[in-house]
């Protein structure tokens, strides 16, 4: 037998009587649900359905059996207190209306505290709740601290002073990794994050991780840019220095403000990443990134791939993309778009530290400049003030598209810029098909060009710059040349003409088609193009398969592509009635491929009733096309679904809207909270929509309950009886 609460919940219980069910939850072997509600009473309540608790913290402070949950009825929680979740409770709500407002004002202090020693399995969950920090007057809404396999989804957070939810594996403050474990299996995602993060000379995070090992964090909306000027922090920092191994970050819309006098205008901010994957986000604001010296088992440090980069416009403001700081080992900076920023890949090496083996390639960096200087590069590696002996080793910068902004005194000087005093080294540079278009002198600049080797300049068009040819403006070193070891070598100077100035991809007829040279990435035609983009007459995408299932009231999407030419990613559109189609998510598609590829996207809330989806297949060009339409009935629509509910406290009256998959019979009652029964009748149900009117015992105004029956399912309802 299934129980259904609105929104759908499930419980297992024996057969009861309709008022026993309702009024003890508590079955020997099940886990029990336990209630707050705004009307309930902390003294006299029992935390059942029709007697609740009033708070989260008499919830929190009764419920400590594992599997147990609290769940937070619709409503407006003033609580005044600090809440902590016993190890494998969860909290469950409606949604955005159950709100639970924090007062507590104690600095570095939680409303809500999941804590316990380092290594603990909390198996808990936290969802449909919004956490509201009462306009900035308390410090954090939820610290998950030293347990793994916590999730928090479907979540909304917003206006706490200054962090809005931390995972930790420590569970201290200390800025150490994990004394003992690393927390694992923690999930953060379907949340939505707002003004939680301060500046105060040190920026704080809305969204904040350390000690973490698989931390998943994607399809959430995180937004720090509701402060005054000066502010503002990051939405995604670091806590305990990082520390953090398998991290994966995807498919999120993660926005600071630009540059508003708050230090930096980052938007994440994060230290010690081992094996750590951000891929699929829309970012406004920079990634910045310190401590990076060690690969530890995984076979990169940071891989950035397939996300948007970028500002609404260019700024009079320096606006970063991707900032590397101290050492640095094995960054991979691939299939992204770069947008209205000065500086788009920065490293600030510190003294004896080594920036060594990143990789930039096939990424877009349009519109590139700043409104009132020619401040601004591609590529900077900064010595000077920041320390002496510091050394590049191992660059490749691959098949990259740079394009400078065209206005004003926007297009920056260079577009390489290795330069500015102590001594340094730059061993194995390799830049090679790239597009280098419109910056102001040169195309690179460094002080000291002997300081290079084993380096290859070769096989790049530049076009458009004020000196294409040099390499280094004549200011700075021009009676030192390259040592042998260095090559520099088939460069263009040719128009690369472009088919837009959107997507800056090459006609077919550019003469930078098949020009480039092999550096081990995928090509069509005789050689690689030159830039980011291969052109290609096919189809980004040859999908021989696709399919959804359903498990455990999620709808699985599997898919199989055959041939990948230049793709970039896959929206996922669903639709109620196979028409009107809406995107609820997107993967990242390989690019380049001529063998079977396997997808798959998982729906963690299916509509109610048959699902339609599709496939827009995106190239990097943003042309797409679309697959065929796969379908399925929801689980939920399988059972008995209360759609619309309407009291009558004038008529002494319920309007009830059915949908029921099959002709049958089933049970109506609807109660108050007291228990008192006002109807208790047998309804005969037609497969479809059902309405059905009932005359009942007189309704006063108030919260009362619907229970619709049959020996399979059972449907809860709360509503609320109007005039």
């Amino acid at each position: 037998m299934k129980t259904i609460q609105s929104p759908v919940r499930r419980f297992v219980f024996t057969t009861l009587s309709i008022i026993t069910f309702f009024c003890c939850f508590a079955i020997s072997g099940f886990a029990t649900t336990y209630y707050i509600s705004p009307a309930g009473n902390d003294v006299t309540g029992t935390g059942t359905l029709l007697n609740p608790w009033r708070t989260l913290k008499k919830a929190t402070s009764t419920v400590n059996t594992t599997g147990d949950i609290i769940h937070v009825n619709t409503g407006v929680y003033t609580e005044t207190q600090q809440c902590f979740l016993a190890t494998g409770v969860s909290i469950e709500g409606d949604g955005v209306t159950s709100v639970l407002r924090s007062t507590v004002n104690t600095i570095y202090t939680a409303l809500l505290e999941v804590r316990s020693n380092e290594g603990t399995n909390g198996n808990q969950h936290i969802s449909n709740v919004k956490f509201d920090g009462t306009n900035l007057t308390t410090h954090w809404a939820v610290w998950i601290a030293g347990r793994s396999n916590v999730s928090m989804y479907n979540c909304t957070v917003v206006d706490f002073k200054d962090r809005g939810v931390i995972f930790s594996g420590r569970n201290d403050g200390i800025a150490l990794p994990p004394a003992s474990a690393y927390a694992t299996g923690n999930k953060f995602y379907n949340n939505i994050v707002n003004n939680c993060a301060d500046y105060n000379g040190y920026g704080r995070g809305c969204l904040e991780m350390g000690g973490q090992e698989g931390l998943l964090v994607y399809n959430n909306t995180i937004t720090q840019n509701s402060r005054p000027s000066g502010q503002n922090g990051w939405p995604i920092k670091y806590t305990n220095e990082g520390w953090l191994k398998g991290v994966k970050i995807y498919n999120n819309t993660i926005t600071k403000i630009p540059y508003a006098n708050d230090g930096w205008s980052f938007a994440l901010e994060l230290f010690n990443a081992q094996g750590m994957e951000i891929y699929g986000n829309t970012i406004q604001g920079s990634l910045d990134f310190n401590y990076q010296g060690n690969k530890g088992i995984y076979p990169w440090a940071i891989y950035i791939h397939d996300n948007i980069i970028k500002q609404p416009a260019i700024s009079t403001y320096q606006e970063e993309g991707i900032i590397f700081e101290y050492s640095t080992d094995g960054c991979i900076i691939e299939n992204n778009i770069f947008e209205n920023l000065n500086q788009q890949i920065v490293t600030y090496p510190r003294a004896n530290t080594l920036m060594k083996d990143i990789i930039v390639r096939k990424n877009l960096f349009k519109n590139c400049g700043k409104t009132n200087s020619n401040d601004g590069y591609l590529i900077g590696g900064f010595g000077g003030a920041l320390g002496p002996n510091w050394s590049i080793d191992n660059w490749e910068v691959y098949n990259n598209t740079f394009v400078a902004a065209t206005t004003g005194n926007a297009n920056p000087d260079f577009a390489i810029n290795i330069s500015y005093g102590g001594a340094f080294a730059v061993n194995g540079l390799k830049i090679k098909n790239n597009i280098i278009q419109g910056v102001r002198l040169n195309v690179m600049l460094t002080n000291d060009r002997s300081k290079f080797t084993n380096c290859q300049f070769q096989f790049n068009d530049f076009y458009g710059n004020g000196d294409n040819i040099n390499l280094v403006p004549t200011w700075a070193s021009s009676g030192i040349p390259f040592p042998a070891s260095t090559t520099v070598s088939n460069n263009l100077t040719t128009n690369p003409m472009f088919v837009n100035n959107i997507t800056y991809s090459l006609q077919v007829t550019s003469p930078l088609v098949d020009a480039g040279t092999n550096v081990g990435l995928p090509y069509m035609g005789a050689a690689p193009d030159r830039g980011y983009a291969e052109v290609s007459t096919a189809l980004p995408v040859k999908l021989t398969a696709i399919k959804v299932t359903e498990n455990k009231g999620k709808h699985i999407l599997q898919w199989t592509t055959s041939t990948e030419i230049n793709s970039s990613h896959f929206n996922i559109e669903r639709s109620s009635n196979g028409q009107d189609y809406e995107v609820i998510g997107s993967v990242a598609a390989t690019g380049f491929s001529s063998s079977e590829v396997n997808y798959n996207f998982t729906d963690a809330a299916p509509l109610t009733g048959i699902n339609y989806y599709r496939l827009a297949m995106i190239d990097k060009d943003n042309s797409k096309e679309y697959s065929g339409i796969v379908s399925i009935l929801s689980k939920a629509g399988q059972a008995l679904n209360i759609v619309a509910a309407q009291l009558s406290s004038g008529k002494n009256n319920v309007k009830l809207t059915i949908n029921s998959t099959q002709n049958q019979k089933a049970n109506l009652v609807v109660f108050d909270q007291s228990g008192k029964i006002i109807l208790n009748e047998q309804i005969v149900l037609q497969k479809g929509l059902n309405i059905i009117n009932k005359n009942t015992l007189p309704i006063a105004k108030g919260i009362y309950y619907l229970k619709l029956f049959t020996n399979e399912v059972t449907v809860v309802k709360n509503v609320f009886s109007t005039e």
